[in-house]
């Protein structure tokens, strides 16, 4: 069933932050630079009672994560949510929210790699559009990426419909001098093949789905992609586009180069474009999960155009 969409309210110039963690634990000194980077935006801060938990690769048990994200959703106070890290364990949280709370309380909820599982089954239970975006992992370095956090404040601040983002270093191995559009879904590879054959997986019809991958060698990039491409998630899409893979060693892949184990493994006859800066690469830009974008592959390289603003005025 197709959802209205909700969007959030624009994170305001002195707008709380909670800081929750919904996977691995986090260190303290990055919790610290943390808060600390936020409190010298000029937000408040909020760290949630769970926050600092730490249960062997776990950051507390799923009912103490999922209490501390409902917590922070209930808020009034808060205007946005940043969870603290990535690692494991997200997904456990799926059947412990309450996604009616959650839709009456929108606020920005951003998530990359491991809580990004959380962010597209907020916006496929509830409408509400989440951001595939930096979280406390990016914005707790010693030195912030400053185009990553200029991206950020943008698409959470401020109107961002009609703005184009250039993909000079962008590879289109299948579909030049096409365009294709549609709500964006997906993340991290590994977490969104977790929601195939759940309640919680995204309508993929007509979407432009998103991979990135980080920390595994090709062969277990070509078994989650033949995963999806079985279970029909790629029968249905308008186009996908690839992100750049992070330390994901080729090994005795049989391809020659990671586009060919892309065209390879997810089949059809879709546009496909790789080479983005939205995953683990420390630049990166940000993506609104549940609204509509466009790929323009007709020119000399291809152009992202967001279509619709990610945060209401």
């Amino acid at each position: 069933m197709t959802r209205p969409v909700i969007r959030p309210p624009a994170v305001t110039p002195e707008g709380r932050v909670a800081i929750v963690s919904t996977s691995s634990p986090v260190p303290a000194d990055e919790l610290d630079r943390l808060v600390a980077y936020f409190e010298g935006q000029g937000h408040p801060v909020t760290v949630a009672p769970h926050a600092r938990a730490s249960t062997g690769y776990l950051a507390g048990s799923p009912a103490e994560r999922a209490a501390d994200l409902m917590a922070a959703f209930a808020d009034p106070d808060i205007d946005l949510i940043v969870p603290a890290t990535g690692g494991k364990g997200a997904a456990a949280l799926l059947d412990l929210l309450n996604y009616d709370t959650i839709a009456d309380n929108p606020k920005v909820f951003t998530a990359l790699s491991d809580p990004v599982v959380l962010a597209n089954a907020i916006t496929a239970r509830t409408g509400l559009a989440t951001l595939h975006g930096p979280t406390g992992y990016d914005f707790s370095r010693p030195t912030v990426n400053e185009a990553t956090a200029e991206s950020f404040w943008r698409i959470v601040q401020q109107p961002v419909k009609d703005i184009e983002v250039p993909g000079l270093d962008w590879r289109v191995p299948r579909g030049t001098g096409t365009s294709f559009s549609g709500p964006v879904i997906g993340g991290h590879l590994g977490t969104i093949r977790a929601l195939v054959g759940t309640p919680w997986m995204p309508d993929v019809t007509g979407a432009v789905l998103i991979l990135e991958e980080v920390f595994v060698p090709w062969v277990q990039v070509d078994a989650a992609l033949t995963h999806l491409r079985l279970a029909g998630v790629f029968d249905r899409i308008a186009g996908l586009l690839v992100a750049v893979p992070v330390d994901s060693p080729r090994e005795d892949a049989p391809d020659a180069s990671y586009d060919d184990l892309i065209l390879r493994c997810v089949g059809g006859s879709f546009p496909v474009v790789t080479g983005a800066e939205f995953g683990h690469t420390p630049t990166k830009f940000a993506l609104p999960l549940g609204l509509n974008v466009q790929l323009d592959l007709t020119g000399p390289h291809p152009v992202l155009r967001y279509l619709e603003n990610l945060v209401m005025p």
